[in-house]
């Protein structure tokens, strides 16, 4: 069976077998909040279509994404191993498809399984790459080429040109005003590298857009290559 979802495609029989009966194939809406910050982690998600968004929120409620989880793995790994609290929020940034799985059974199946504990383990490695890379990219690169590394990853994990982004959940991605994304939408536009109608851009030229993407992107791809294998 194929599960569409890197992570679970990877086990092999024996370590899938505990978890058959205890994934639920979930259809997610955008913009539907999944784990708070503070509140226990109760289960596992592993999209297939959907991308999910982890979120740091500030004291004045000024929002950042850390990191976006799509079909490569899945969200919650690092709570079965650890602490069941979350840390962040996550919400669902495009609405699809997921497995679902409850956290106590996940943890039960890893500590009967040294190599689905060490699965585990590398799959929350490579999400501290994307993350540590987020904040590094966020810090030190132009929006211009951040937006671009941010449409690059959508459509990887969407096998789509057609990739639902709203202003305001790009200006959470890149940590910036919707006046910026505004700006930077309407270049990329004006080169024709995409076009942008109500909450919907459309990649016209990815080769483009990979030009004027930052170092992130393809180093994220090659950190994350060498934890799992070639991603495509």
């Amino acid at each position: 069976m194929a599960w569409r979802n890197r992570f679970l495609d990877s086990l092999d029989e024996d370590d899938l077998k505990p978890l058959r009966s205890q994934l639920t194939a979930v259809n997610l809406a955008r913009g539907q909040k999944l784990d708070e910050t503070g509140h226990p982690i109760a289960a596992v998600y592993f999209p297939m279509d959907a991308i999910l968004s982890v979120v740091t929120v500030m004291g004045d409620g000024s929002q950042v994404e850390s990191r976006t989880i799509g079909r490569e793995t899945g969200y919650g790994l690092m709570n079965v191993l650890g602490s069941p609290l979350s840390q962040e929020r996550m919400e669902v940034q495009v609405g699809g498809r997921a497995w679902r799985a409850g956290v106590p059974a996940m943890r039960a199946a890893a500590d009967s399984s040294a190599s689905l504990a060490h699965a585990i383990a590398l799959h929350s490695q490579a999400a501290m790459l994307l993350a540590c890379r987020t904040v590094a990219c966020n810090t030190l690169h132009p929006a211009e080429q951040r937006l671009c590394r941010w449409l690059l990853l959508t459509q990887d994990r969407l096998d789509s040109d057609i990739l639902p982004l709203t202003q305001e959940h790009l200006s959470i991605m890149l940590g910036v005003q919707r006046t910026t994304v505004t700006a930077v939408a309407s270049q990329l536009q004006a080169r024709k590298f995409i076009s942008y109608v109500r909450g919907k851009i459309c990649i016209l030229d990815r080769a483009a857009i990979e030009a004027v993407a930052c170092e992130c992107y393809a180093e994220g791809e090659r950190g994350v290559a060498a934890l799992l294998g070639p991603l495509h």
